[in-house]
């Protein structure tokens, strides 16, 4: 009896802390000893990718054979997104007259890609009522129609998004990331198969954008270098709440129900403005996933980004999160035994989303229990 008593004031003292700390660090997260890559990107300091840099992540991904998920019968539906790379150097360096590479081989023998640094393009969503990513950053993409490819999905769905052909002679198609299980928290149903393709553009010089505003709000390229970096990054988390009966009618049940769970915070960082915009590109969730991927294909060792990533949410009930990382390791290790050939650092984001619900039920039955004993104690 005792013992249960201390372990719910420890869990409640803990997680009491956890909250302060929290607060205390986002308080100190605009003072003058964070140092921003933002501000590095304006003043130079970051410095510039190199060209045997990219060309290790192209040759990387090329020979690498990506984790693939086929589609059930019931569910068909595959989001397919592009990572579009280029390399951006000064007008100066751009040959008048140059013959357009079709290979790897030939892009990275050309005289241009020797000054200047490689970029990626993100786009933010538009803002729209009801629809849940609105305004987020992402790659170009969307999701499949019937009978169509995935690459065919990819290409129609940039080009009515920006604007940009893949099929033209101006991009290479690299090569692809993991595909990944897209699941509800809330009853734990896939909702689809996402697939990442990474693209380079062969040319000096990026074709006009020609957005389509219902779908985008903005593009922006951003420097490879920014997430290379070993500069600390100034993060902030995005709360949500964690309640998986968000549609729930009865306010006050819906209520009580978000204080029992608390919120699950991620990790969000906000991309370098540029000279022609300063909006708030903020990254998180699957993009920033994805960006992890690419950027672990080169020498990560003093990525901060990449450090950055590797971190799980938060959740405010620290309970609930506890025992998801205990539930998550025992179906690894479950998985590990009985599925040797799984790649399971593939598996581990699924299997940990998927552990959220089972989680929250545990929780909440290990409360009940350390109430019930507690008012029986005091009777």
């Amino acid at each position: 009896m005792k013992v249960l008593l201390f372990t719910l004031c420890l869990i409640y003292s803990i997680q009491a802390a956890v909250i302060v700390t929290n607060q205390q660090l986002e308080a100190r997260g605009g003072k003058d000893e964070v140092i921003t890559l933002a501000q590095d990107a304006k003043s130079g300091l970051t410095g510039a990718l190199g060209s045997e840099t990219l060309k290790k992540l192209c040759f990387t991904l090329r020979q690498r054979e990506p984790y693939r998920i086929p589609s059930p019968s019931d569910q068909p539906r595959r989001g397919v997104v592009a990572a579009i790379l280029r390399w951006h150097c000064p007008k100066t360096s751009i040959p008048t007259e140059a013959q357009k590479p079709r290979t790897l081989e030939e892009f990275f023998d050309q005289s241009w890609v020797q000054e200047g640094e490689a970029e990626i393009l993100f786009m933010q969503r538009a803002t729209r009522k009801g629809d849940r990513w609105s305004g987020h950053v992402a790659f170009p993409g969307g999701k499949n129609e019937k009978d169509e490819t995935d690459e065919e999905t990819v290409c129609r769905e940039v080009r009515e998004e920006i604007g940009i052909d893949l099929k033209s002679d101006d991009y290479l198609l690299v090569g692809q990331l993991d595909e990944r299980e897209i699941s509800s928290i809330r009853d734990n149903k896939l909702l689809m198969i996402l697939v990442p393709y990474v693209y380079l553009q062969l040319v000096p010089e990026s074709p006009p954008f020609e957005l389509q505003t219902s779908e985008v709000a903005a593009v922006r390229w951003v420097p490879l270098s920014f997430f290379l970096s070993s500069q600390v990054l100034d993060y902030s988390p995005i709360t949500e709440p964690l309640s998986i009966f968000r549609h729930m009618k009865r306010k006050w049940l819906k209520s009580l129900l978000n204080v029992m769970l608390g919120t699950i915070s991620f990790t969000s960082i906000d991309l370098p403005p540029t000279a022609a915009s300063d909006n708030i590109f903020r990254l998180w969730g699957l993009t920033m996933g994805m960006t992890k991927d690419i950027v672990k294909l080169v020498d990560t060792k003093e990525s901060f980004f990449y450090k950055l990533t590797t971190q799980s949410p938060r959740f405010s009930r620290v309970d609930i999160g506890w025992f998801t990382m205990l539930i998550t390791y025992a179906k690894v290790y479950w998985k590990r035994i009985c599925h040797k050939n799984v790649r399971l650092e593939n598996e581990w984001d699924n299997i940990y989303w998927n552990s959220i619900r089972s989680a929250i039920a545990i929780s909440m039955c290990f409360r009940a229990c350390l109430l019930l004993l507690i008012i029986k104690r005091l009777r």
